[in-house]
C-alpha cells in the first residue's frame, strides 16, 4: 500500500488560484488587525485623569490666594492650570480648566504675573485629533481592501480581456458513440473548415452557428470537440457563466475581444451552457447587463462574412429557453438534438469506455444485456456505471470486472448506497417488508411490462426498502393499461399495510409512492386526455389556462381515477393474500429477493403473472 500510495500523483493546483487565496487572506488579516487595534488601543493606553472645571471668578480667588502654580493659556477662550504642589510639565495632564472672557486676558496675566504663576501660551488643538486619524486610515483601509477585493474578482473572471481557453482539439468522431445520427448532421460542419474557399466558390453559406440540444451527460461537449479535432482547427471553450455579471459593459468586451481572437485564428467557438447567456432578454429585472452582454453576441454573429472559418457551436440543456433572435436564420441556423442513446448506442458506448480507458472484462460480462438493461441512461451514466464496476473489483482484489461487479454497480446507482449500521425495531421492519411485497405482487400482476428486478427491505439511500421493476427495452409510446399499471404497481404498498395491519395503522412510508402515483394520473388527465369520463380537454399553456370550472373539473377526475385503481389495487392483494405474506416472511428472512426468485415465489403460491414479468436479465 505504501509503494501505491508513493505512485499517486500529487494533486494538481492552480497557481493563480493560490495567489489569489492568498491575497485574500492577507488583505482579510490585516484588515482584522487594524479593526482590533483600534477597539483595543483605548483600553491599552493608560487612562488620563479629567481636570476639574472651575469658574472665571473662582480661578481670580484661587490666584490672588497663592493656590495656583502655574497657567497656560489656550488660544480662544480656554485656561488650564496646575495647583501648587502638582506635577508641572507639558505632558501632566492639568488639573482644572476654566473658561475666561476674551476681552480679558490681559487682566488675568497681570494678575498671575503679581501673584509669581507661571504663565504660558499655545495653539488650541483639537482634542479628537487621535480618534479622527484612526477612523480615517480606518475609511482608507476598508475602501482599499473593497477596491482590491473587485480587482481580484474582475481579474478572476478575466478582467484582461481574456476570455474562453483556447487549446487543440484532439478528440474526433471515433471518440463519440451514441449520439443517434447528430455526428453525421455535423460532419458538413467540419468539411467548411477544412476548406471553406469551396463553399464560397459555390455561393453556399454554412451555418454560422450550431445548437446542440439535449439532455445532460448526452456528449454535447465531446461533439463540438470533435469538430475542432476534425477539422484541425482551433477550439474556443467558455461558459455562458464567465461572460455575464454585473459589471456594466464588461461582458460586452469580453465577447468582441473572443470573436475577434476567433477571427484572426478561425476555428469552434464553443459556448457551454448557452440558456445562461442567450437566455429571452428581459428575464432579469433587477439589471439589463445581461441582456447587454447578449446583443453583442447578436451582434458578432451577424458581423461574419462567408471568408470567416468560425463557427459558432452552442449547447443548452433547455433549448425553450433561449431567445429566439438567437435561433433565428443566419445566428444559430440550425439545432441538432443530442438526445439519450438507444440499445445499440448504449452498447457502442460502453465498448468505448471499456476500451479506452482499459477496463478488463471478465468472459461473462455482456455489454449487449448490460445496454439492454440500461435504458434511459445517458453517456455519462454509462461512464460512471463502469467506474463503479471497476471499483467495486479493486475492493475484491479480482483480476477482472466480473457481470456480478455491474450488477452491484448498478444497484448502487438506482437503488442507492447501502446503509450501513441503520436500526429499526422488529415492528417497522414487518411493515417494511410487507409494504414493499405489496408493490413487487402489485407490479408483478398489474404492470408486466417492466419486469421486477428486485426486492429488498435493505436500507438503501433515504428509504427503508424497495421493489424495483426494471424495464429491458426503450419504450417510447405508453398506453393507458401501462399508465394505469404504474399507478396501481405505486399504490400496492399503502394497500398492503392497510389489508394487514389495519386502516389506523398506515404509515408515512408511502409518502413518495403517493406523490408519484398523483402525477401520472394528473398526467393522464391534463396532458394526455385519458380520464375517466372520456374528456379530451386538455391543459395547454401556449392556448392560456383553464378556467376555474375546467380546473375544478380535471381535478375531480383525478379524484375519481385515484379512487377507483385504489379499489382495483385492494382487490388484487387482497385476493393474492397468501403471495402476499409469502413474500413478506421470505424479506424478512432473506432480506433480499432477486425479480426471478420473487416470481418464481409468487407463483408458488398462486400468482399466474403474463410471460413478460419473468426478468430473463435476473434468472432464480
Amino acid at each position: 500500500m505504501e509503494d501505491v500510495a508513493q505512485k499517486l500523483p500529487r494533486r494538481v493546483r492552480q497557481p493563480g488560484s493560490r495567489r489569489i487565496l492568498g491575497s485574500w487572506r492577507l488583505l482579510l488579516s490585516a484588515l482584522a488587525l487594524l479593526a482590533a487595534g483600534v477597539v483595543a488601543l483605548p483600553f491599552v493606553l493608560p487612562p488620563r485623569a479629567e481636570p476639574s472645571t472651575i469658574g472665571y471668578s473662582e480661578l481670580l480667588e484661587a490666584i490672588g490666594a497663592g493656590r495656583v502654580g502655574a497657567l497656560e493659556i489656550v488660544q480662544g477662550d480656554v485656561v488650564e492650570g496646575w495647583w501648587i504642589g502638582g506635577a508641572v510639565s507639558a505632558d501632566a495632564a492639568p488639573d482644572f480648566v476654566s473658561v475666561y472672557p476674551v476681552d480679558s486676558v490681559e487682566r488675568l496675566v497681570e494678575s498671575a504675573h503679581a501673584a509669581g504663576v507661571q504663565v504660558s501660551f499655545r495653539r488650541a488643538r483639537d482634542p479628537d485629533l487621535y480618534r479622527n486619524v484612526l477612523a480615517i486610515l480606518l475609511q482608507i483601509a476598508l475602501f482599499g481592501g473593497l477596491g482590491y477585493i473587485l480587482w481580484l474578482n474582475m481579474r478572476s473572471q478575466g478582467g484582461r480581456d481574456e476570455v474562453g481557453r483556447r487549446g487543440e482539439s484532439d478528440t474526433t468522431f471515433d471518440d463519440v458513440a451514441g449520439t443517434q445520427g447528430a455526428a453525421e448532421d455535423l460532419r458538413e460542419v467540419v468539411d467548411f473548415l477544412r476548406a471553406p474557399a469551396a463553399f464560397t466558390t459555390m455561393g453556399a453559406r454554412v451555418p454560422r452557428g450550431v445548437l446542440l440540444a439535449g439532455p445532460p451527460g448526452t456528449g454535447k461537449t465531446l461533439l463540438a470537440r470533435a469538430i475542432a479535432g476534425e477539422a484541425g482547427v482551433p477550439f474556443f471553450h467558455l461558459a455562458g457563466s464567465e461572460v455575464t455579471g454585473f459589471v456594466v459593459g464588461l461582458g460586452a468586451h469580453r465577447i468582441r475581444s473572443l470573436f475577434a481572437k476567433a477571427r484572426k485564428k478561425g476555428g469552434v467557438i464553443f459556448i457551454d451552457e448557452l440558456d445562461s447567456l442567450g437566455g429571452v432578454r428581459g428575464r432579469n429585472r433587477s439589471h439589463n447587463e445581461d441582456d447587454r452582454t447578449l446583443n453583442q453576441l447578436l451582434v458578432e454573429m451577424d458581423g461574419f462574412t462567408q471568408s470567416d472559418a468560425v463557427i459558432v457551436i452552442g449547447a443548452t440543456n433547455r433549448p425553450e429557453d433561449i431567445d429566439p433572435a438567437l435561433k433565428r436564420a443566419g445566428r444559430f441556423d440550425r439545432i441538432v438534438s443530442v438526445s439519450l442513446p438507444t440499445i445499440d448506442g448504449r452498447e457502442a458506448i460502453l465498448r468505448l469506455h471499456s476500451t479506452h480507458r482499459g477496463v478488463p472484462l471478465a468472459q461473462d460480462v455482456d455489454l449487449a444485456r448490460l445496454a439492454r438493461l440500461t435504458p434511459g441512461a445517458s453517456g455519462a451514466d454509462l461512464a460512471n456505471l463502469l467506474n463503479e464496476a471497476a471499483i467495486v473489483a479493486v475492493r475484491e482484489r479480482t483480476e477482472h470486472v466480473q457481470w456480478r461487479h455491474f450488477e452491484a454497480a448498478r444497484d448502487r446507482m438506482l437503488l442507492g448506497k447501502e446503509r450501513v449500521g441503520f436500526r429499526a425495531n422488529d415492528r417497522e421492519w414487518q411493515i417494511v417488508a410487507f409494504h414493499e411485497a405489496g408493490h413487487a405482487l402489485a407490479g408483478v400482476i398489474a404492470c408486466p411490462e417492466d419486469p421486477l428486478h428486485k426486492v429488498t427491505i435493505q436500507p438503501r439511500g433515504r428509504a427503508m426498502g424497495v421493489a424495483h421493476f426494471a424495464p429491458d427495452d426503450d419504450r417510447h409510446l405508453y398506453s393507458r393499461h401501462y399508465l394505469e399499471g404504474q399507478i396501481i404497481k405505486g399504490l400496492g404498498g399503502r394497500v398492503a399495510e392497510e389489508l394487514v395491519f389495519g386502516a389506523e395503522y398506515v404509515t408515512g412510508g408511502a409518502e413518495s409512492d403517493l406523490v408519484h402515483v398523483n402525477r401520472v394520473a394528473r398526467r393522464m388527465v391534463y396532458r394526455l386526455g385519458m380520464a375517466d369520463t372520456g374528456s379530451l380537454l386538455i391543459l395547454d399553456e401556449e392556448a392560456g389556462p383553464l378556467s376555474a370550472q375546467a380546473q375544478a373539473e380535471m381535478d375531480a377526475q383525478v379524484g375519481r381515477l385515484l379512487e377507483r385503481l385504489y379499489a382495483r389495487t385492494r382487490e388484487l392483494v387482497a385476493s393474492h393474500r397468501a403471495a402476499l405474506d409469502a413474500l413478506a416472511h421470505a424479506l424478512l428472512e432473506r432480506e433480499t429477493l432477486d425479480g426471478g426468485e420473487a416470481v418464481t415465489l409468487l407463483e408458488r403460491h398462486g400468482v399466474a403473472p403474463p410471460p413478460e414479468a419473468r426478468n430473463p436479465a435476473f434468472p432464480a
